[in-house]
C-alpha cells in the first residue's frame, strides 16, 4: 500500500512538469501572424419558399411550383445541378388564437433552396430575375472564397515567417542565435486554458457576412461591390536560442 501511495505521490509531483509547455533550456517564445485579403468570387443565394393553405394538397403544389420556376431561373444563369441544393418539404399545422381558443389557420409548408453563384457578373442580373419571379419574399446571401483553403494555407506560412522574423529580433537583441523551433501550434499554449483550445484562425470581413435582402423592385443595374474577405492565421513558437 506504501508503494501505491508512494508512486501516487511521484505521479502528482510530475503532472506540472509534463504540463509544462516550455523547454528547460534558453528559449523565446513568439507569436506570428499574418492576414491576406482577398476578393470573393462566390455567392450563394438561399431561399426560404413557403405556401400556407387550409389545403395541404395546395400548399404543397404551389411550393413545389415556385421551387421548380427558382430552378429554371438559375439554370438560365448557367448554375449547375450540383450548385443547387433543395432540402425535404417541411410541413406543420399553423394555430392562432382567437377568444382563447386554438385555433387552426393552415398548413404550411416550406422549403429551403441554395444556390451557388460562380460568376458574380451576373449577380445583379440574376437577382432581378429571382425577384421578378417572385418566388420568396426574402433572399439571404452569403458572399465566400472558392479557394478558402489555398489563401489559409498561405496565411498560416506567412504567420510562420512572422514568427521567425520575430525572434530572430527577440534572440539578437540579447546577443543570441535563433536556434531550431522547440515547438510549434495553432493554440496558445501558454496559459492554464490550454485545455480550451481554440484554432487562432478567423475569415473576417464584411463580405463574409450573411445579408438579409429585403424584395422590392430590383433593377439589373444597381451597384454592386462585393469588398474583400480578410483571412488572418496565428502561430506560437517556441524556438532555442544558442
Amino acid at each position: 500500500m506504501k508503494h501505491v501511495i508512494c508512486a501516487l505521490f511521484l505521479s502528482l509531483c510530475s503532472l506540472p512538469l509534463l504540463a509544462n509547455p516550455l523547454p528547460a533550456q534558453p528559449h523565446v517564445y513568439v507569436e506570428g501572424s499574418a492576414e491576406i485579403e482577398a476578393e470573393p468570387d462566390v455567392m450563394t443565394f438561399s431561399l426560404s419558399i413557403q405556401a400556407l393553405n387550409m389545403d395541404l394538397a395546395k400548399a404543397k403544389a404551389d411550393v413545389d411550383q415556385r421551387s421548380r420556376l427558382l430552378i429554371e431561373t438559375s439554370k438560365k444563369f448557367g448554375i449547375k445541378t450540383n450548385d443547387i441544393a433543395t432540402t425535404a418539404l417541411n410541413i406543420r399545422p399553423e394555430y392562432d388564437y382567437r377568444d382563447r381558443e386554438r385555433v387552426l389557420t393552415g398548413n404550411l409548408v416550406s422549403r429551403q433552396v441554395d444556390i451557388t453563384l460562380r460568376d458574380l457578373k451576373k449577380y445583379p442580373d440574376m437577382m432581378k430575375a429571382l425577384v421578378d419571379a417572385k418566388i420568396t419574399e426574402t433572399i439571404n446571401t452569403t458572399l465566400s472564397l472558392s479557394n478558402k483553403q489555398d489563401l489559409e494555407n498561405k496565411a498560416q506560412v506567412a504567420a510562420m515567417a512572422d514568427a521567425k522574423a520575430r525572434a530572430e529580433r527577440l534572440a539578437k537583441s540579447q546577443g543570441k542565435a535563433l536556434g531550431e523551433p522547440w515547438s510549434i501550434s495553432e493554440f496558445n499554449t501558454r496559459g492554464n486554458e490550454r485545455w480550451q483550445l481554440v484554432p487562432s484562425r478567423q475569415l473576417m470581413g464584411s463580405s463574409s457576412n450573411k445579408v438579409m435582402m429585403e424584395m422590392r423592385a430590383a433593377d439589373s443595374s444597381e451597384p454592386f461591390e462585393p469588398g474583400v474577405i480578410k483571412l488572418t492565421a496565428q502561430v506560437f513558437v517556441v524556438y532555442l536560442v544558442k
